[in-house]
């Protein structure tokens, strides 16, 4: 299982936009506080699961983003009781948009009610079972700056299904491997930061994960 990831991330680089293959465009040596931020931000998406989004992807996929968020971010924003069509868990929709805008690059406003969950009067609603497990935490192995404050960047995931605290977020390959293991998945995101070491300045442009 190890020795396939290095391959997985020799193919992904093979599909790096041609800006990224540019000369003189090098693998960028990141700070503690930068490779801490960067796996922070995209841990917001590994954890949830999903497969790929952009800023310009279907508006069910970024209102489902942003309502996953919430679920493992700010789980006191969900309701219990027994509502109709058998769901016992809702959230309202007011944040669903802020979210989108916060972590997507040249974000645009979304139709709320574009959505894999039912959809009434302003709020989502789910059965919940007590059944969701996070995907994992990602760990950046390479960002590489293509200007204008855009890195491209290959990561790995690892710890799904287990409980993590964000101080592994700055935790070396090697640390992180002796507590998880080998890594469960890999993917890539072409991201903006206007200060790779402050995380409130990145913004998703596209992101895909295996």
């Amino acid at each position: 299982m190890k020795k396939l990831f290095p391959a997985v991330l020799a193919l992904l680089m093979l599909l790096m936009p041609l800006p990224v293959m540019a000369e003189g465009c090098l693998p960028r040596a990141l700070t503690a506080d930068e490779a801490a931020a960067a796996n922070l931000f995209l841990s917001n998406f590994t954890e949830t699961g999903i497969r790929s989004c952009s800023s310009y992807s279907d508006d069910m996929v970024l209102v489902d983003f942003a309502h996953d968020h919430m679920w493992f971010n700010s789980q006191s924003s969900y309701e219990y009781g027994e509502y109709s069509r058998g769901n016992n868990c809702r959230v309202s929709d007011d944040r669903i948009q802020t979210i989108i805008d916060k972590y997507f690059y040249d974000s645009y406003p979304v139709d709320l009610s574009e959505t894999r969950f039912d959809y009434i009067d302003g709020y989502y609603y789910h059965c919940e079972t007590g059944g969701w497990t996070s995907c994992g935490f990602a760990h950046a192995v390479s960002i590489c700056p293509i200007g204008d404050n855009q890195y491209f960047v290959l990561f790995y995931i690892y710890g799904g299904g287990n409980h993590w605290e964000n101080s592994i977020l700055s935790a070396s390959t090697e640390e992180i491997e002796a507590l998880y293991g080998a890594p469960g998945g890999c993917g890539s995101a072409l991201i903006y930061a206007e200060d790779l070491a402050d995380r409130s300045t990145y913004k998703m442009i596209s992101y895909s994960a295996a």
